[in-house]
């Protein structure tokens, strides 16, 4: 069905369709299949060796747990509390506690009781997603009472800031109903969009509602992915689907998946050259005692916390440069889909592991992130918005900054590839900034912790309790 911008057939699975890997934190707006879409990768994500949480800051319907799901009602949960409950269940739903009964269980994805649970504040959330890292978190963050297409209130959707990924959903039964039939707050949507309650919805009335920076776009944080889900119950219209996704352009995000019964079923991808990353993970750890790669972060080698982290910013390839311990840092790797590369000259300094990196990139790559092993909490959407900048500006270097101080990760764009292969000794990306001034752009970190990094145990156990 051809490449970028035009139909592809979609793997079965929805986390591959949505290109979501466990670890993944993503929430859920809109109306027309959000509990749908949840439910379901909550059991195609949750395993053991990588459980899943749904949660939510709205309401949702308490299911019937099938074997394998737990349910945690707690209004201020911990993380010493949650992590127990991982071990012995990889699947969780967790709320803080039931609110209000139903006459009747709800039709809905699942078999479900006759009641509602209510969910968790956002900045709670917050604070559970930094320290259970090693969880796929699903959040519904919007509701909707049950229509089709939704337009926010106020104070809506209440989204975390901790995540990675906003998934748009609206469901295409709507196209041609009466605007007031299938919209939630349709007035709203009709003052700021046009037309009468009777009109028709039609593919460019909701495309606009669904590009809106106060209806489908509102309040998703900077760098985070955007994905669009559409959906049908039973019988799919790929034209209007189609329709829909040229009236919104292919740039506004990045998979737009169509949907029959929570099935992926077409979806159409931005047409961005892929961005790659690039993790450095050789070095000794003179000062550290041993290799950071191999430090151990909440119950995991630190390395593949990070691999993980690029991969939730949907980095592709992951390449992993390895030196010092290259055995014990490769079997810490084993399972995650990523090429690993050994720098024999890793003693020679950082600019070598990086051009072992560069030569190991796919043609097809623009750019690739550089990170590096000992910088444990880069936020995934921190990586987006480098990337966003790149891709807005054009700029071929994009960089951080605190005080105004260049601090990695940074990304570099291909036309910087041959200079990056000039480079000698222990160096990164500075050279450059002081080469190539114009090619550089220098965004101030919202929040310094997000690129520290650490030589000693002591700054590591400082920076693993943040």
């Amino acid at each position: 069905m051809g490449g970028p911008g035009h139909l592809q057939a979609a793997p079965p699975a929805l986390h591959e369709a949505l290109g979501l890997v466990p670890g993944s934190v993503i929430a859920f707006v809109g109306a027309g299949g959000k509990t749908t879409m949840a439910w379901r990768l909550l059991h195609e994500l949750g395993q053991p060796e990588a459980p899943a949480i749904w949660a939510t800051t709205t309401h949702i319907i308490e299911p019937v747990l099938p074997e394998g799901t737990g349910q945690l009602l707690a209004e201020e949960p911990t993380p010493e509390m949650l992590r127990p409950l991982l071990q012995r269940l990889p699947r969780w739903v967790l709320s803080a506690r039931r609110v209000e009964a139903l006459p009747k269980p709800a039709h809905g994805p699942y078999p479900a009781h006759p009641w509602k649970l209510q969910g968790l504040p956002p900045a709670r959330l917050d604070r559970l997603i930094l320290r259970v890292s090693e969880a796929t978190w699903l959040i519904e963050a919007d509701g909707a009472r049950r229509m089709l297409l939704k337009w926010p209130a106020a104070h809506e959707p209440a989204l975390p800031t901790e995540i990675d990924a906003v998934a748009v959903v609206a469901s295409l039964e709507a196209l041609g109903q009466p605007i007031h039939g299938v919209t939630h707050r349709a007035e709203q949507a009709i003052a700021h969009l046009g037309g009468d309650p009777e009109d028709p919805v039609t593919p460019e009335w909701l495309a606009a509602l669904i590009r809106h920076p106060l209806g489908g776009q509102k309040g998703i944080p900077p760098g985070a992915r955007r994905l669009l889900l559409l959906t049908w119950k039973q019988t799919p219209n790929l034209q209007a689907f189609e329709t829909v996704c040229a009236a919104l352009g292919v740039s506004l995000f990045e998979r737009m998946v169509a949907l029959v019964n929570g099935d992926p079923v077409v979806h159409v991808d931005s047409p961005n050259a892929p961005v790659a990353g690039i993790v450095l993970a050789a070095g000794e750890g003179r000062r550290f005692g041993g290799p950071k790669a191999l430090a151990d972060w909440h119950g995991r080698p630190l390395v593949r916390h990070v691999v993980t982290l690029a991969r939730r910013a949907g980095l592709d390839p992951v390449i992993v440069v390895l030196g010092a311990q290259a055995g014990l840092v490769r079997k810490a790797l084993i399972g995650l889909p990523v090429h690993v590369v050994e720098n024999p000259a890793w003693p020679e300094g950082m600019s070598r592991s990086i051009q072992a990196g560069l030569q190991a990139l796919p043609p097809e790559v623009e750019a690739f992130m550089l990170l590096q092993v000992d910088q444990p909490l880069v936020r995934p959407r921190w990586l987006g918005q480098l990337i966003e900048i790149h891709r807005a500006t054009g700029q071929p270097m994009i960089v951080g900054t605190v005080n105004g101080d260049p601090r990695p990760p940074a990304l570099f764009a291909r036309s910087l590839f041959p200079a990056l292969m000039e480079l000698r000794g222990d160096q990164g990306g500075r050279p450059l900034i002081r080469a190539f001034p114009e090619a550089v752009a220098q965004i101030p970190v919202p929040d310094p912790t997000w690129v520290m990094d650490f030589d000693t145990p002591e700054a590591y156990r400082g920076i693993s309790e943040l």
